[in-house]
């Protein structure tokens, strides 16, 4: 973590350290480095200087950019989950805290989010003032295209996760809007660039959700039909990709499948269809995450209808993202080891619904509806890009005071293990401490969580009551209290 801290002080002094350390620690797992007594040696080729002198530096960049991208999923978006009411911590070495807060700046998965964000915020930048003046030949190319897209990622994320974050080294700390900004400066200069390929796509589809945050209408939806028109088939996706093997590996995956029998974490019942998300597909290959869908386009165009009070253009919208969600399909999982039982409460009796008989309502004011419940004792499919228990039917009934609240629950279950709830659920983290400590700009109010009044007591955000054998209510229906008080981003 004092590495990660040292990016906001000292760039290449950081890099350099990170980059050798990285060596000495693969070194210290082989046999034959026993042999070596590395004092006072200095490889040219793991330094800043020395990598600029490899071919193609950019590439090398660029495909370093690509793995600290799997750096900050793992980083940040396993505690994201906890924070919300997608998942649980029942019984884990992950975040006990965020369940039930406080948030406090001391809070380690904090400051590792904070950091590894900073740390491809701090590479993007190097890579674009020092790497490409040195390889010409990768400047106006798709190379420098995706180093503009992922310092526009490290701005996006910092506004969407934390109440203020440091933009620079040693600099203040500035709020959600300005690196909103920022990022949307940051995927223009990469569309700039790259306006046409597949992966253009995925800058559209960033940039739109930077102008949704910002709650830039008209900007925000001019973005996503563009996404769509360069689409063409509804069905982009892009990934943060992982390493089973070379790493990183999947740290959610490992937390909500891997680990078996150990009673992980758990998600809301009325979630339990999309889960596990994340599964060891063959011993060696992680799955990866998706970061940028198609699905987010058509979700920003109902919103906007719907700030408009065009409901039947939401209703068009709403039922492209379900019927694109069933078009993803399914992938077969074996879930049998997992019980879903509580172990702290001492008997054998399952303390979670684990069984298709289960009915689930939203809360005691809502009715009970069946298939959210899996069977956990044999193979089962699970969405692992998008899922949604809505149907069409659902969605052409709907009425103009129900339909932000069905929309929520929509974003929900289609970025469920993405990290993406925290944010419309207005939640955010605060400043770490550590920053705090060696940066003299933080201030008080940076160091403090953000955490919306309308929302339940942090411990009761994911807390259900099983009523009957087969009945289950959840406590508080996080989606209509966000559409009653958060209500509509472009409103």
């Amino acid at each position: 973590m004092i590495m990660l801290t040292e990016t906001f002080l000292n760039t290449d002094k950081i890099m350099k350290k990170s980059i050798i350390l990285t060596a000495v620690l693969a070194c210290s797992l082989t046999v034959s480095c026993d042999m070596i007594d590395g004092t006072g040696v200095e490889n040219p080729n793991l330094t800043l200087d020395g990598s600029l002198e490899l071919p193609n530096p950019a590439t090398a960049w660029v495909n370093g950019l690509e793995e600290q991208i799997a750096t900050v999923a793992n980083s940040c978006v396993t505690t994201q989950e906890l924070a919300t009411d997608n998942y649980e911590n029942v019984q884990t070495f992950f975040n006990q805290n965020v369940d039930a807060g406080p948030y406090r700046d001391i809070d380690t998965s904090f400051r590792g989010c904070q950091f590894a964000i900073a740390a491809l915020r701090e590479q993007a930048e190097y890579s674009i003032n020092t790497v490409l003046p040195v390889d010409e030949a990768a400047a106006g190319t798709s190379l420098e295209a995706e180093m503009h897209f992922y310092k526009g990622v490290a701005n996006l994320y910092a506004g969407e996760i934390f109440t203020a974050l440091p933009n620079d080294a040693e600099a203040p700390a500035v709020g959600p809007d300005t690196h909103f900004a920022t990022a949307v400066s940051d995927f223009t200069n990469a569309l700039n660039i790259d306006n046409s390929s597949e992966t253009a796509i995925s800058y559209y589809i960033m940039r739109a959700r930077a102008h949704y945050a910002l709650g830039n209408q008209t900007e925000a939806v001019a973005d996503a039909n563009s996404a769509i028109t360069l689409d063409g088939d509804d069905d982009y996706v892009r990934f943060v990709r992982f390493d089973a093997v070379n790493g990183p590996a999947h740290t959610l995956q490992d937390a909500v499948h891997d680990r078996g029998n150990f009673d992980d974490l758990q998600p809301l019942p009325r979630l339990d269809f999309l889960d596990p998300k994340y599964f060891d597909i063959d011993g060696s290959t992680d799955s990866n995450m998706p970061m940028a869908k198609i699905e987010e386009a058509y979700l920003i165009i109902a919103e906007s209808e719907l700030a408009d009070s065009d409901l039947p253009g939401a209703i068009g919208a709403m039922n492209s993202v379900v019927n694109i969600a069933n078009a993803r399909g399914t992938e077969t999982v074996d879930d049998s080891n997992e019980g879903r039982e509580d172990p702290r409460s001492g008997t054998a009796v399952p303390q979670r619904p684990n069984n298709s008989g289960f009915t689930v309502r939203a809360s005691s004011s809502d009715p009970y509806r069946a298939n959210l419940v899996l069977d956990r004792t044999a193979a089962l499919e699970t969405p692992s890009i998008s899922g949604t228990s809505l149907s069409n039917a659902d969605i052409n009934t709907l009425v103009l005071a129900d339909a932000l609240e069905t929309l929520y629950l929509l974003r929900q279950e289609i970025f469920f293990g993405e990290g993406r709830r925290m944010f419309d659920m207005g939640i955010r983290w605060p400043v770490a401490e550590r920053e705090a400590l060696i940066n003299p700009n933080i201030t008080d109010a940076d160091r403090q969580a953000t955490i919306p009044s309308y929302l339940p007591t942090l411990g009761e955000i994911d807390d259900f009551t099983i009523d009957s054998p087969t009945e289950v209510t959840i406590m508080h229906n996080i989606n209509r209290l966000i559409a009653d008080n958060r209500g509509n981003r472009f409103n």
